[in-house]
């Protein structure tokens, strides 16, 4: 667990199962809209390529609209939604069928011990490693199923952004008695004034305003009994104690109301480089931005992070070799494991 995880009530996965099928996250709707922001980081890696042929799973799909998202953009790809509860990909496989997706198969499985046969090219998991009793087991456990050339994406809590929520979580289940339930812990939210920003993440990982779920967004932002937040060198630690993988990246940052790409040399040429995170968008002082260009890349991601104090992240590592398909700005981002 990370040195800044938040105060655990009951780390037990039965209480996780039992808070998501009561409150499917991130929405119970199988409406009109998907969340584009996994799709979008995936372009910033892959461009233009079909990934055609591929075997994709999404581990902790939860209500799959991250997922037909993504499936909808790669229909040449196979893909796998994983979730511990039966509520959630019962949503899920509605909005598939809504959206006309087919290129997915559901498994209600746990990503503490998985039962997954073959290896995969990818591997997507979005905030579902920070709510596991055992995040280093489960981030293993994911590696191990990437193919020779296979990738691994995980989304992650950052420490510094989410500290003032990480408070209202703390303050809540000081508050809560949890043996009286989850309707008494959902009023105790409500008398205590918490709601999240729906935004919190950035737009692109937002539903239409018409579909969002503010309660079962709450419930997971405050009543969930696991929560583990990182800094960005503590991400690379776990990566590191990964023996399956040879390197790792942070992809992007996510911030309130925005998202930012992250391009340590700057190398961005095409049409994203106007969500690239600059040097001159953090200093106004050229004598700064000089500075901050010396700086190898972990001395810069520390600085980004104090200065913008990310909500979230994407780190994303692999087998050796997986990485050279990228373009310059994400090879630049690179340290090796």
């Amino acid at each position: 667990m990370s040195k800044h995880s938040a105060l655990r009530t009951d780390g037990s996965s039965e209480a996780v199962r039992a808070m998501y099928e009561a409150y499917p996250y991130p929405s119970p709707v199988a409406g009109d809209s998907v969340i584009e922001d996994v799709a979008s980081g995936l372009y910033s890696l892959y461009g233009e390529r079909s990934l055609e042929g591929w075997r994709i799973l999404d581990a902790g799909c939860g209500t799959g609209h991250r997922l037909v998202g993504v499936a909808r953009r790669y229909p040449k790809a196979q893909f796998i939604g994983a979730d511990m509860t039966a509520a959630s990909l019962n949503v899920a496989q509605q909005l598939a069928h809504r959206h006309g997706v087919r290129n997915i198969r559901f498994e209600q499985q746990d990503l503490l011990n998985l039962r997954l046969t073959g290896e995969f090219d990818l591997v997507i998991s979005t905030g579902v490693i920070v709510c596991l009793e055992d995040p280093q087991r489960g981030l293993a456990n994911l590696a191990a199923l990437l193919s020779e050339r296979g990738m691994l994406m995980v989304w992650l809590y950052d420490a510094v952004g989410e500290h003032e929520r990480m408070m209202g979580r703390e303050l809540l289940h000081l508050m809560w008695n949890t043996e009286s339930g989850l309707d008494s812990g959902v009023r105790m939210m409500r008398d205590l004034g918490l709601q999240l920003e729906v935004e919190q993440y950035g737009k692109s990982a937002a539903q239409q305003s018409n579909e969002v779920s503010q309660l079962n967004i709450d419930v997971d932002a405050y009543l969930h009994p696991i929560v583990n937040v990182y800094r960005f060198d503590e991400a690379f630690d776990m990566f590191r104690r990964c023996r399956d993988l040879g390197w790792a990246a942070i992809n992007s940052m996510n911030l309130v109301s925005t998202s930012k790409l992250v391009d340590l040399a700057e190398a961005e040429r095409s049409e994203l480089r106007l969500f690239c995170q600059s040097a001159d968008q953090l200093f106004d002082k050229e004598a700064l931005r000089l500075r901050f260009k010396a700086l190898g890349k972990l001395e810069k991601l520390r600085v980004m992070e104090i200065m913008l104090k990310p909500t979230g992240f994407t780190i994303i590592g692999g087998r050796a070799g997986s990485q050279l398909i990228f373009g310059p700005r994400a090879t630049g981002n690179i340290l090796d494991l």
